[in-house]
């Protein structure tokens, strides 16, 4: 993914471009994105409770996406899942209204005993899953998407908080709080679900320009910055 650092009218003007390597990642994988210019954080894998089970065994790691919100020392980070290919640089990201500090909902009765507290504040912001036939852009008027309340975890702009993560790591104590098909996907779903829901915290709808799933060739000469499908099985 060196690309994202050096290829020209796609690498970054001066955000850093941050790695996560599990346990599993071999040293030299790490050495080699470190000598690109990444820079390298190996991260300490987070348990799963026993009942969530199920999903192939690449997912086994997925919850160390959590780890994001331990880097206090960023204000905000964008995060690409492994299978993301850039069109352009995804820069404005951060710019998008989305992507902006929100104040947590004070409805008190949607709280519950068995999860930790909610942060004052929070950066949550993703786009939608979407159908694999679709229009670019892609909108809830000509069903593009199934549920456009549902996100998909493959990219999001978040804002760290050890609060918050806290409150993710009790969620995942309560059995079946959210269903565990798509781990942290359904976990985000439901932390971050919508007020009309019973949610403090509902996510942003970021704009379809940053990134599509199921990209299509409309997709690609449309301007998308960055695309995430699984390129190993191609569509198109």
């Amino acid at each position: 993914m060196s690309y994202i650092l050096h290829a020209p009218g796609i690498r970054s003007k001066d955000i850093p471009f941050i790695v996560f390597t599990t346990k599993g990642v071999f040293t030299t994988k790490r050495e080699r994105l470190r000598r690109n210019g990444a820079i390298i954080l190996a991260v300490e894998t987070i348990t799963k409770s026993s009942w969530i089970e199920g999903g192939p065994s690449k997912w086994e790691e997925v919850f160390d996406k959590l780890r994001l919100w331990d880097l206090t020392q960023f204000d905000r980070i964008c995060f690409l899942n492994g299978d993301t290919v850039l069109n352009r640089p995804p820069d404005g990201v951060f710019l998008d209204t989305a992507a902006a500090t929100h104040n947590t909902l004070d409805h008190s009765d949607k709280l519950r005993s068995d999860e930790a507290s909610l942060p004052c504040l929070y950066v949550f912001a993703d786009q939608s899953e979407m159908n694999r036939e679709h229009r670019y852009s892609p909108s809830e008027t000509t069903h593009d998407y199934p549920n456009v309340q549902y996100l998909n975890a493959g990219f999001f702009v978040m804002k760290p908080s050890l609060k918050l993560l806290n409150h993710y790591l009790s969620i995942m104590t309560v059995p079946h709080r959210f269903v565990p098909e798509f781990p942290e996907q359904n976990l985000f779903n439901y932390a971050h679900r919508s007020e009309a829901d019973g949610g403090n915290m509902p996510w942003q709808l970021l704009d379809s320009q940053w990134n599509l799933y199921y990209p299509t060739l409309l997709d690609l000469e449309g301007g998308v910055a960055s695309l995430h499908e699984k390129w190993w099985v191609p569509e198109d």
